[in-house]
């Protein structure tokens, strides 16, 4: 478990399907997500055992809980996928599955603790990430974080009647040292 001030991060358990199966599948949390297909409960039940197995060496992938009304509550899902032992490379994912939590901090935070465990833990030299063009919270986050913007995919998913594009980020460990404003 990784904690933080507003939030904390735990090993994801079979329990969590019908969280992921209320969040993956709600277009409002799906628009800012590459996923478009509806998630099916077979799909992530072979998602959460393979995390045990043959994705365990490759991701670290969490459940964003908080403490709402004295108990715990999960509201997000983060992780690090396609970790690269030998180069030392990562690309960073969150979504905050429960609505009422966005725009508060909680991502922004999540985010920092699974950066700082990347880097810490893992022993990660560069972490990439990537936001649609329209999502402009998730923009603010990864540049509030020290995120670059390296490159867009000009118009790679089609959303609400229009293309937009995939913007790229990359965080250094080296940037990551540097203070910043959270």
């Amino acid at each position: 478990m990784i904690k933080g001030k507003l939030v904390q991060l735990r090993p994801v358990q079979r329990s969590d399907i019908s969280y992921f199966l209320q969040w993956f599948n709600d277009p409002d949390v799906t628009q800012y997500l590459l996923m478009y297909l509806p998630m099916t409960e077979m799909v992530e039940q072979k998602f959460i055992e393979e995390l045990g197995t043959i994705r365990a060496a490759t991701s670290a992938f969490f459940v964003i809980e908080v403490e709402d009304a004295e108990k715990t509550k999960a509201i997000g899902t983060i992780g690090l996928n396609g970790i690269n032992a030998k180069d030392h490379n990562a690309t960073f994912g969150i979504a905050i599955g429960d609505k009422k939590y966005w725009s508060k901090g909680y991502g922004t935070e999540a985010a920092a603790l699974i950066i700082k465990y990347g880097f810490e833990q893992l022993n990660l030299h560069r972490i990439d990430s990537g936001a649609l063009s329209f999502n402009d919270r998730s923009i603010r986050m990864h540049l509030k974080l020290g995120f670059r913007e390296e490159g867009r995919r000009r118009e790679l998913i089609f959303r609400n009647g229009a293309y937009y594009d995939e913007v790229m980020f990359g965080l250094l460990r080296e940037d990551w040292k540097k203070p910043k404003k959270l």
